[in-house]
């Protein structure tokens, strides 16, 4: 039996993957403009959002937290790379690393880094998060460091 994919499997593996890429593009470009309307039209109505600050189920949920974010955390940019990216049917996961500079609402200038899991699915022909977790961090610059408390 051979395992190679037809042609229109493998267009339609880039075209997902690229979907899949544009949906971390819009929560990144979404977080740091507060552009909520972005930010809350990639996640799919069951959706959870698990941060440190707290955890969002839900669309209200999901809004809720990112308000919070947004009145803690009132400019930051974020990067996100590497992403690792697979399927099953109508359902995909993709680990990412994340960079990202953020002011907080006391004044702390950090510049930090983690990672994201993330859990899609294929909602009426087009791709939702399901579920985004904040990995730990892995670093906090020390070119802000006379910025950063504790």
């Amino acid at each position: 039996m051979s395992t190679e994919r037809s042609l229109e499997d493998k267009i339609r593996w880039v075209i997902d993957v690229e979907e899949i890429k544009m949906l971390m593009s819009k929560y990144c470009q979404g977080i740091d403009k507060h552009d909520e309307e972005m930010f809350m039209s990639i996640w799919a109505d069951d959706a959870v959002y698990v941060l440190p600050r707290g955890e969002g189920k839900g669309i209200e949920g999901v809004r809720e937290l990112v308000r919070k974010v947004w009145q803690q955390v009132p400019r930051c940019h974020h990067h996100i790379t590497n992403p690792v990216i697979e399927f099953d049917g109508d359902t995909a996961t993709a680990r990412t690393d994340v960079t990202y500079y953020r002011l907080t609402s006391d004044g702390i200038h950090q510049l930090l880094s983690g990672g994201y899991d993330f859990v899609f699915a294929r909602i009426d022909g087009g791709w939702r998060i399901r579920r985004m977790e904040f990995a730990s961090f892995v670093s906090l610059s020390p070119i802000f460091k006379e910025n950063v408390l504790g």
